[in-house]
């Protein structure tokens, strides 16, 4: 499968909001909903739009992603879901503090 596609797909995932109980998996094309193919698609173009570097870093985190358990990647999901789930306000106050703590070293 080509990166682009794994990359695609982990997005229409994450953006699906896997059930828990559910183990991820790459579903076909078919598979999705006109609304994830629709989602699907407009990430891929965004990602072909991206700088080499930025999309071998995407296939980076994919590939650790597929490493995990896959409690550890339900854990990630979640994770995911309640920061979409914040109002943009929330959000932003969020990746202002995560931005100071990486610059302090933070998870290293």
């Amino acid at each position: 499968m080509s990166a682009w596609l794994r990359v695609l797909m982990l997005a229409a995932s994450l953006a699906a909001a896997v059930p828990a109980a559910a183990q991820w998996y790459a579903r076909d094309w078919q598979q999705l909903s006109p609304e994830e193919q629709r989602r699907a698609w407009d990430n891929y173009r965004r990602y072909q739009q991206l700088p080499q570097q930025r999309r071998d870093m995407y296939e980076n985190r994919f590939q650790r992603f597929q490493g995990m358990p896959p409690q550890e990647q339900e854990r990630l999901r979640q994770n995911y879901d309640a920061y979409r789930q914040q109002d943009p306000a929330t959000r932003e106050q969020f990746n202002e503090k995560y931005r100071r703590w990486k610059q302090r070293g933070g998870g290293r």
